[in-house]
């Protein structure tokens, strides 16, 4: 996908040559319509502290790396009874002007954190919670092994935001009737996930959960053919912070921390009720 992604990017930047193909005949009004779109993303997510507590334990463990986890290409994202399985993105968006829009939409991605990693821990664990690993620590060295911790958001970690958006209308090819965007929006809302993880063993596949807040940003170019579909090729950054994130359902344990993201997503969108005036 990434190789798809900069040969877009190409694309876009060799066409302003042709410019001189922009037509004054039309100009098409986007004010009071719709646009939807569907795609699929990679992320990448920097480094974290977790930190856990309940009436067994109350410890942190430090500069936590992990990633996502992409479905192999293939039937997966295809068939409308697997579509939802690889990290997608949804958006639907109603123009407010022909140029700013206010959008609700979700990046479904995937946090898996990094298996056998080396970190450093602070806090106590009690024999309760593990005979193994009882005892009290300052900034200690250790390997987070599956015995200790495996904690993933991958069902998933929802960015769900509501967002305003800018379409800056760069040029228009007449004859392909193609016509070059470039996008960028800001917004946030809430995150939700689904966290399957053990803590000393103990833990589970949790339900879906509203565990925190994020802020978002994005920026990327867009074509759209006819007036009616498009591509677009966006690149989002953004922070989230997660301080509800559930280990056993309604169990007193409960994990938090924060986390930057950057994703790109590839999406494929139509616009709906799309007014056109002609000028005089």
């Amino acid at each position: 996908m990434k190789g798809i992604f900069y040969l877009f990017l190409i694309f876009i930047y060799q066409f302003p040559a042709f410019s001189q193909e922009v037509s004054t005949d039309e100009t098409y009004h986007k004010k009071g319509s719709f646009s939807f779109h569907w795609g699929y993303n990679r992320s990448w997510y920097s480094k974290t502290n977790l930190h856990f507590t309940g009436p067994l334990y109350d410890f942190t463990v430090y500069d936590i790396t992990a990633s996502d986890r992409q479905s192999k290409f293939g039937q997966v994202y295809f068939n409308p009874n697997t579509i939802t399985i690889p990290q997608y993105t949804i958006r639907l968006a109603y123009y407010l002007s022909d140029r700013f829009a206010v959008s609700v939409g979700m990046e479904h991605m995937k946090y898996v954190v990094d298996a056998n990693q080396m970190t450093s821990i602070s806090g106590v664990v009690t024999s309760a919670a593990s005979s193994k690993y009882a005892g009290s620590y300052l900034h200690y060295p250790i390997q987070l092994t599956p015995d200790i911790l495996s904690f993933e958001h991958t069902n998933g970690f929802n960015v769900s935001t509501i967002e305003i958006e800018y379409l800056l209308p760069l040029f228009y090819l007449r004859k392909p009737k193609l016509r070059f965007y470039w996008n960028t929006g800001a917004g946030g809302f809430w995150v939700v996930t689904k966290t399957d993880v053990r803590v000393f063993g103990d833990g589970l596949d949790n339900d879906f959960h509203v565990s925190g807040y994020t802020f978002t940003g994005k920026t990327g170019p867009r074509v759209e053919f006819r007036n009616r579909f498009y591509l677009a090729a966006e690149i989002k950054g953004g922070f989230a912070s997660l301080p509800d994130v559930l280990i056993k359902n309604e169990a007193p344990e409960v994990g938090d921390h924060t986390v930057s993201f950057l994703e790109y997503y590839i999406a494929a969108g139509v616009n709906i009720n799309r007014k056109k005036k002609r000028s005089n």
